[in-house]
């Protein structure tokens, strides 16, 4: 048979499929066949409360791989977790079921290079307004000792799909309410901060992410309020209570509030004072109601 001018033959033929076997089963071709070094996360895009399982696939068998991770933060900060793992004999590690034989954390943890993180050297400054909403980059990397490499950005929501943020300054108010995605009715929870004063808005994104309607309210320390912890007015906080129990979304359903440190003092006072609080998270609490602060 004639194909382009060359004439094929059976015998032609399987002479070329013996030539294409002995090719493919050298050396040097298996090894630009086998798979190409990868990071593999069981959630791309997790919630920044939620576990992630981190696979190394594709690395050199019995070797040490070293995984960073670097977090970079809305106000430029960043941090920094590491760990050495040794690759099993498919050159594969799993982060989340092996400890590592050095690094910033010690023992078997998912999450141990996100929560042994170091503060890299840099210049911080105030993160923008609304920056709750954006997600908070990981840039994980490994590497082997003889250079082999593979990357992957992690991307973690504090505030989860569908989550909406609302300034509040209303009826004397200053906060920031964060709302599930869904209409509702929900649980909703007061958030407070401590001894800092102004707001801390992670807590009420991620309740919200989680089916909570959350006031971070504050109470000292922003503009509107007390430069300093001294004389609040609890009525300050019942109006706070009233507003929140008119709102469809909440109407006469569960109110906890939310405080830590000194934040948790005020909760336990708020939760013995008002009778529409139906629980109190009191997170390092003071038992005692204890001294001004910024005088």
């Amino acid at each position: 048979m004639l194909l382009g001018g060359i004439q094929r033959t059976r015998r032609s033929f399987g002479a070329g499929i013996a030539a294409l076997t002995a090719a493919l089963g050298s050396p040097g071709i298996r090894s630009a066949m086998a798979s190409s070094p990868l990071i593999v996360v069981d959630r791309p895009a997790p919630l920044f409360d939620a576990a992630v399982a981190i696979e190394l696939r594709g690395f050199p068998a019995r070797q040490p791989i070293t995984i960073t991770a670097t977090q970079t933060y809305p106000n430029m900060s960043r941090w920094q977790g590491r760990a050495t793992f040794t690759s099993d004999d498919d050159g594969r590690v799993h982060v989340a079921r092996q400890a590592p034989i050095s690094g910033t954390y010690d023992d078997v943890s998912a999450m141990g290079l996100i929560w042994s993180a170091e503060l890299l050297p840099g210049q911080s400054k105030s993160p923008p307004p609304g920056s709750i909403m954006q997600p908070k980059l990981v840039e994980l990397v490994a590497m082997s000792p003889d250079g082999i490499r593979a990357e992957l950005t992690l991307a973690r929501h504090v505030a989860g799909p569908g989550v909406t943020r609302h300034p509040i300054r209303t009826e004397g108010i200053v906060g920031t309410l964060f709302l599930p995605a869904n209409s509702g009715p929900h649980p909703a929870v007061i958030v407070l901060n401590g001894g800092d004063g102004g707001i801390d808005e992670y807590r009420g994104a991620i309740l919200a992410s989680h089916g909570y309607a959350a006031l971070n309210l504050g109470y000292f320390g922003m503009e509107g309020l007390p430069r300093g912890l001294v004389n609040i007015p609890l009525e300050y906080f019942g109006n706070a209570i009233r507003w929140m129990r008119t709102q469809p979304w909440l109407g006469d359903r569960f109110l906890a509030v939310w405080g830590e440190s000194r934040g948790g003092e005020l909760a336990l006072l708020l939760g013995a004072t008002f009778t529409d609080i139906n629980a109190v998270i009191a997170w390092a609490p003071s038992g005692v109601v204890f001294w001004a602060l910024g005088l």
